[in-house]
């Protein structure tokens, strides 16, 4: 067994002075390999510090094949693989919510027409199609729901659904699924 294997097992045993060693001996070393991941510095120290707390809470229960070091650049490898997805998923709900504002502003002045049109559509359709949609979107009751009381199958219920649902984006049009998300809150509250 090397050195460095030796020194996690000593830390496996809750040795203190030996996980501080080890935090010295690889901190700086994983820190400019995250950072050279992340690109920045105070999240690479988060990630590093995260790992170093990883490995001290879960000392009992960690096993690996590999020499010690190694687990730990693989440990880091995968933080900073997940902090960069979870950046991706963070910059796309920023972008989706500006597109939302930037939608509302955009129709706020015509917001009571469109509401109006809405409310047009939904009152052309088929009177039980109408009576499951507004169940369903203004009640908020379950298909099994519905179905119980018009004394309907589920499957009546979903494709009442669908039917209101595909008429209203088609009259609608395509383009306007965020305004027509925008104007179904606004139907439901």
């Amino acid at each position: 067994m090397e050195e460095k294997d030796i020194l996690f097992s000593t830390i496996k045993d809750g040795d203190w002075e030996a996980f501080t060693s080890c935090f010295q001996q690889y901190a700086e070393q994983l820190y400019l390999y995250a950072a050279g991941f992340v690109g920045d510095q105070e999240d690479a120290r988060d990630i590093v510090q995260d790992i170093f707390i990883y490995v001290w809470e879960n000392r009992e229960k960690l096993t690996f094949s590999e020499h010690f070091s190694s687990y730990l650049f693989r440990a880091v490898k995968h933080a900073c693989v997940d902090y960069k997805l979870h950046e991706k998923v963070k910059e796309r709900y920023k972008n989706e919510k500006n597109t939302a504002s930037e939608c509302i502003d955009e129709y706020e002045d015509d917001f009571d027409e469109q509401y109006s049109r809405l409310r047009q559509i939904i009152d052309t359709l088929p009177p039980k199609c109408k009576e499951v949609f507004i169940l369903g979107c203004v009640e908020e009751l379950s298909y099994k729901e519905i179905a119980e009381r018009l004394d309907l199958s589920i499957n009546t219920v979903k494709t009442q659904m669908k039917i209101a649902y595909k008429k209203i984006k088609s009259d609608f049009g395509s383009g306007n699924v965020l305004l027509l998300s925008i104007l179904f809150e606004s139907y439901l509250n």
